[in-house]
C-alpha cells in the first residue's frame, strides 16, 4: 500500500509529523518506531519471556517500524519469531480478538507486545477473561503511554514515544521555515522513546 501525503495535494505542505510518506520530500519529525519495537521486546526478554508475540498495527510506517524492531530484538537474543506469533490488528479494539487468537497457540506466548496502548489494553482484557494472570501468566507491554495506561485493572507497561517532544521539535522546524528567507533543506528528526515499566510486566 502506498501512503499519500499532504504535499501530494498541497505544494505548500513541507513537513511530516509522526508518520512518513514515501512520496514526500519533506522534513520529518517523529518517534523512532524501530527503537520502540526493540525497547518493548527487550523489556519482555529481560523480564524472562521466551515466547514473545506481537499484535502488529497497520502497514503504515509506525506499524512496520515497530514490527521490525520487535523482530530485531528477538533475532539479537537468538529467539524465534514464528509467523503465528505476529497477529495484525485492524483497529484499536482488535487487540482483544488478536489476544484470543494468541491464547490458542502452543506454546502459549508468555509475553505480548501491543502495537499501541489501546491494542495492549484489549489484549489484557482477553487474557484476564481467559483465566490467565498478568503478569504471572503473560506479560504485556504497549506503546504510546496514553493517559489512562496506569489506571487499568493491571497498570500497563508502555513505551513513551515522547509526543510533547515531537510536537515541540516540529513546531521549531516549522517556525524556522516560515521565518527563513531561504528554503530550508529537508530534515529527519527521530525522537528516542523511553520505557515506562508498570505492573503488566512485573514493574
Amino acid at each position: 500500500m502506498i501512503e499519500k501525503c499532504a504535499c501530494a495535494f498541497d505544494p505548500a505542505a513541507e513537513h511530516e509529523v509522526d508518520r512518513r510518506f514515501p512520496l514526500c520530500h519533506a522534513s520529518y519529525v517523529g518517534a523512532d518506531d524501530e527503537a520502540i519495537g526493540r525497547l518493548a521486546a527487550n523489556h519482555l526478554i529481560e523480564r524472562g519471556c521466551r515466547h514473545i508475540a506481537h499484535i502488529a498495527g497497520p502497514p503504515t510506517t509506525p506499524g512496520a517500524g515497530r514490527l521490525q524492531g520487535y523482530r530485531q530484538a528477538l533475532a539479537a537474543a537468538g529467539m524465534p519469531a514464528p509467523e503465528a506469533y505476529v497477529v495484525h490488528a485492524t483497529g484499536d479494539a482488535s487487540g482483544y480478538d488478536a489476544a484470543r487468537q494468541l491464547l490458542r497457540l502452543s506454546p502459549r506466548p508468555d509475553g505480548i507486545f501491543g502495537y499501541n496502548d489501546p491494542v495492549a489494553a484489549g489484549a489484557m482484557k482477553a487474557i484476564l477473561e481467559g483465566g490467565v494472570g498478568i503478569p504471572g501468566g503473560i506479560k504485556v507491554i504497549g506503546a504510546g503511554n496514553v493517559h489512562y495506561s496506569d489506571l487499568l485493572r493491571v497498570p500497563l507497561s508502555t513505551v513513551d514515544q515522547s509526543s510533547h517532544a515531537i510536537g515541540r521539535q516540529a513546531a521549531e522546524i516549522l517556525i524556522k521555515a516560515i521565518t527563513s528567507k531561504r528554503k530550508k533543506p529537508a530534515r529527519t528528526v527521530l525522537i528516542e522513546p523511553a520505557l515506562v515499566a508498570r505492573e503488566s510486566t512485573g514493574g
